[in-house]
């Protein structure tokens, strides 16, 4: 009988960069390990955290200890970043101050965790694109073989940057001492050795993108599959040059060899147009979508699937270069491509979280949760705090509750703003254009639906939105909504703030019916 694998069910910091040493952070993803969309704005530890995860998770002990990553400010002496799973074995992974990296200890099930973890930030990004404008093309080896495919196993049984390692290092056979009679065994020179070695490396890699990874399917036809779903029109391709010797090491244990033509160059179709140096032609959204589709392509087919313990997908303010039109299509990706992963996604932007959280929040496999710096005194920093994120209708309750009619509607007026993006966004309901999407107002998204119920009622079609909910929300928007607009304090009531919450409660559970 299969059961399903493990999952993160808590992320614990303390004493590392940003989180100070004298209290814990505790990111709570649930029992049952949910998936878990952070917002912080910059300065609040994401980016620690995001580290912190990636270096507990790394395959090899980091170069530097974790004293060196203690909070400068206030260490403490039980410095930690660890994970506790759902189940199996191990329960939880740590690494602590004074306590050697768990992957010098040789525990597999670290191993089997490590090697389904998948780490993005923009930075890496920036590597597809921006750092190559000066120079003759998008070489995409060095982050291929050091990051994006280094763990991933190639047909020989060693991974991409094992491999790569070896072959820099290799110890070439020494030719036969010639015998008495003057004659000797022919013997592969130094060079020859080395070069045929790198030739059975290129060949593998450029099978792994261009022909045969991941059960037949490569990488870039993955790729291209996930950027039709972003961008029309746009294909890549990648061109991996022959790889040989250019100066052997007389010491490869100390000094490696120097290999020529270590290049995977990148390369676009563009409306059928071949662009050969994407960096300088395409613009930033359509080079960013380019990158995510390579990446969560690997991603798909290089990480180890099945077992007991999760595939994990961690991306850091990834979608920051992308336009909104794209952000959902990459929220459907993740959804129906990596349905199975558990995945952390983290951002900046508030208004993008709620997004995603109206979206996401209906399926029940999202936590959510925001991270934001707290006052610490004159002269010193901050310190982070991690604090759930209610629904907005139950913050809205609860301060009506309490009699805090203005706190109620400020937040029942937030919910009807999120709700109907997320409505005009998923129905194609068509809306003014704004270069800046957080300028198109609530009142033009309920305008806009308003429209588009006229015109199905018009044609003698199915309601869109049910008229007496319509009806309601007009109210709404009459009364409570309304008077938040006007200067000074507005004039609430009670039973209007009430009916306003359940009609927007209302409008938040309603299924709007599709176009046909």
């Amino acid at each position: 009988m299969s059961t399903s694998p493990a999952r993160i069910s808590r992320i614990i910091v303390r004493d590392f960069r940003f989180f100070p040493g004298d209290e814990t952070c505790t990111f709570n993803l649930g029992d049952d390990g949910k998936n878990l969309l952070l917002f912080g704005e910059n300065g609040s530890g994401k980016s620690s955290l995001f580290q912190g995860l990636r270096l507990l998770l790394s395959e090899k002990p980091p170069t530097a200890a974790f004293e060196n990553y203690r909070n400068v400010f206030c260490p403490g002496v039980e410095g930690t970043i660890a994970i506790e799973l759902t189940a199996g074995t191990p329960h939880d992974l740590a690494w602590q101050y004074g306590e050697p990296h768990p992957a010098g200890g040789g525990d597999v099930a670290f191993f089997d965790l490590a090697r389904r973890a998948t780490f993005l930030d923009y930075k890496a990004l920036l590597r597809t694109n921006v750092f190559h404008e000066d120079v003759d093309c998008i070489n995409l080896f060095a982050l291929l073989v050091e990051v994006l495919l280094r763990d991933a196993e190639l047909p020989d049984g060693r991974t991409v940057f094992d491999h790569w390692d070896a072959l820099q290092h290799l110890e070439a056979s020494t030719p036969p001492l010639a015998a008495d009679d003057g004659e000797s065994e022919e013997s592969p020179c130094a060079a020859e050795q080395i070069n045929e070695e790198a030739a059975a490396f290129r060949n593998q890699l450029d099978d792994l993108l261009n022909v045969s990874a991941g059960g037949g399917v490569s990488i870039v036809a993955v790729a291209n599959r996930l950027l039709a779903k972003l961008t029309a029109g746009l294909e890549i391709r990648t061109q991996v040059a022959p790889l040989e010797v250019a100066e052997v090491s007389d010491d490869p244990a100390m000094q490696p060899h120097t290999l020529a033509g270590a290049e995977v160059r990148l390369i676009a179709t563009y409306a059928g147009q071949p662009i050969d140096h994407p960096a300088r032609f395409l613009n930033e959204g359509r080079l960013t979508a380019m990158a995510l589709a390579l990446y969560l392509a690997a991603a798909h087919l290089t990480t180890p699937r099945g077992g007991e313990l999760p595939r994990l997908l961690i991306l850091d303010d990834v979608l920051i270069g992308l336009d909104w039109s794209n952000r959902l299509p990459i929220l459907k990706i993740i959804d129906e491509e990596f349905a199975d992963w558990q995945v952390v996604l983290m951002t900046f932007d508030r208004v993008w979280f709620d997004l995603v959280r109206e979206h996401t929040e209906q399926t029940g496999r999202w936590c959510y949760l925001t991270l934001r710096e707290l006052p610490n005194g004159a002269g010193q920093p901050g310190r982070p705090i991690v604090e759930g994120c209610t629904n907005l209708l139950e913050r809205a309750e609860t301060h009506l509750a309490n009699g805090d009619l203005m706190a109620a509607a400020v937040y029942i007026r937030a919910a009807f703003e999120t709700r109907l993006k997320n409505v005009c966004c998923n129905y194609g309901v068509k809306v003014a254009y704004k270069p800046n999407p957080k300028n198109v107002k609530a009142d033009q998204l309920w305008d806009a639906i308003v429209e588009r119920q006229k015109a199905r009622q018009a044609e003698g079609k199915a309601d869109f939105i049910e008229p007496t909910l319509m009806q309601d929300v007009e109210t709404v928007r009459s009364t409570v909504r309304n008077r938040l607009s006007h200067v000074g304090a507005p004039n609430l009531v009670t039973a209007e703030v009430a009916q306003a919450l359940n009609t927007i409660r209302r409008l938040q559970n309603y299924e709007f019916k599709k176009v046909s």
